[in-house]
């Protein structure tokens, strides 16, 4: 999957609703308390890159349902253009003799010690002999993150039931015709290290750091009614100043 629009789902099998409550900051908002704290890996992976500077709109996403802010996506190109590029590199590791699982089938969910889950769902994984692969299929411009989104998923699918448990595996970013490798040797201490601080930061009880700029607060879809420090208005450009 791809950007700061790209759409995800909701887990509604581990949430409970309660009344409407008070907002984060006193005002009135559409937050609802989480059964336990909920992570999305494009959640993680935008942090870990350090392209999102507000830890607390990731750490209100763990722990709150809300009502969104329309994303301005075209949803219906988006899916398009992804399944057909998800289709066209199923159909070449086929070729190539691997055999290939699609994101429904690759979907997992870690729960660590504290009650935080962290849930994803790649691409695609592919298996031939010894060799194990976790893909994801990018439609839009390529990013930090996604190399990160990435390894997530490497770290991760080793855990978890199915026919990539307890391999080694390695990682491969599509963006159109053009294939990144994501070798098995970037999962080292300091990554698993940061993958864990991560989760615990936006997972935790304490909320995390706001930050909150136009820059950021333009593609969030937290609205004023949850976050009143959000910033939809640009910064004006002063002209009047004598510098230059």
């Amino acid at each position: 999957m791809n950007h700061e629009k790209t759409p995800l789902a909701e887990p509604a099998d581990r949430t409970t609703i309660p009344p409407a409550q008070q907002g984060l900051s006193g005002n009135p908002g559409t937050g609802v308390k989480r059964s336990n704290p909920f992570i999305w890996v494009s959640w993680l992976s935008k942090l870990m890159a350090g392209e999102k500077q507000c830890e607390w709109a990731s750490w209100f996403r763990s722990h709150y349902i809300w009502e969104k802010l329309p994303s301005g996506l075209d949803l219906a190109k988006w899916t398009a253009d992804h399944a057909q590029l998800l289709r066209a590199r199923k159909a070449e590791l086929e070729a190539e003799g691997f055999t290939v699982y699609v994101e429904d089938q690759n979907s997992f969910t870690l729960m660590g010690e504290t009650g935080i889950e962290v849930s994803g769902k790649p691409d695609l994984v592919a298996i031939r002999g010894q060799e194990a692969y976790v893909e994801d299929c990018k439609t839009g411009t390529p990013r930090h993150s996604d190399h990160f989104q990435v390894l997530v998923y490497m770290l991760a699918l080793p855990h978890v039931e199915g026919p990539w448990k307890g391999r080694k595996l390695d990682g491969r970013i599509i963006y159109g015709g053009t294939v990144v490798d994501v070798p098995a040797s970037k999962i080292d201490a300091d990554l698993r290290e940061l993958f864990r601080k991560t989760v615990l930061m936006i997972g935790g009880p304490e909320p995390a750091h706001r930050a909150p700029s136009w820059g950021e607060c333009r593609y969030c879809d937290i609205s004023q009614a949850d976050c009143p420090e959000r910033i939809d208005i640009r910064t004006e450009v002063v002209k009047d100043h004598g510098l230059f």
